[in-house]
């Protein structure tokens, strides 16, 4: 900001007479230029906090704490019209300092998600290792498990990795060692569950996460490394 001339923005502000001492006008700028900088979107209350506690607000500000109405008027009275000059000022200064090259495209092979398409990619080697996480976890509900059904002398085995065939079999044996009807497990807050169904979700929910893991597995195959899940119809046309 130190190249731009920014009393040109601050031509609008009325002559001082009588009152309270005004702020200093290209420190409000600062601010509230910084402000919005670093968060994106900053508040009004934010501004007027971070001039209290923050050290580079307090540093720009001069150790003075405008309130958030002061900063109200500044940016609607003041600065409203000259949002877009601002902005255009500080790019051009930016492509001049930094001698950036506005004549060429510059492009390489990182994927990034867009907003639109945030959670829609799915990475192979990350499923992967959500996968051998999630065999750990079942291990060690078996284990829980087999502690509280040793009365009964049935042991469940367990292994380094599972298939949801396998789980399935362990519910329904637990169902009928315990006897559970389905019907009468509870739900939502104060209620509180029994050991015998929170055994039995927790593994029918891990072996829905398991087939979900297997299946995304299956749709990268052995030649690719992720997907994009809006993508998955053509993935199994081009397999076939």
């Amino acid at each position: 900001m130190g190249g731009i001339d920014l009393n040109k923005y601050l031509t609008d502000i009325p002559e001082y007479t009588t009152g309270r001492l005004r702020y200093n006008p290209v420190n409000m700028l600062k601010t509230v230029l910084f402000g919005f900088m670093t968060s994106g979107y900053c508040s009004l209350r934010e501004l007027e906090d971070n001039c209290k506690v923050n050290i580079r607000f307090m540093y720009l500000m001069d150790h003075q704490t405008p309130s958030y109405r002061t900063f109200g008027y500044f940016i609607n009275e003041i600065l409203q019209d000259k949002i877009e000059n601002i902005f255009n000022d500080i790019n051009h200064a930016i492509f001049n300092d930094e001698h950036v090259d506005l004549q060429h495209l510059y492009i390489d092979g990182s994927k990034f998600e867009a907003n639109a398409n945030k959670y829609t990619w799915v990475w192979k080697k990350a499923t992967e290792k959500f996968r051998y996480k999630l065999y750990e976890k079942i291990t060690a509900e078996i284990e829980e498990i087999n502690a509280e059904i040793a009365w009964s002398g049935v042991q469940i085995t367990t292994n380094p990795e599972y298939v949801p065939d396998y789980l399935n079999e362990i519910v329904e044996q637990l169902v009928l060692l315990w006897e559970l009807d389905t019907s009468t497990f509870v739900y939502g807050s104060g209620k509180r569950k029994s050991k015998e169904q929170r055994h039995y979700e927790h593994l029918t929910t891990f072996c829905q996460k398991l087939q979900e893991y297997i299946q995304k597995i299956e749709i990268c195959g052995p030649n690719r490394n992720s997907y994009s899940k809006t993508d998955k119809n053509s993935f199994y046309t081009r397999e076939q």
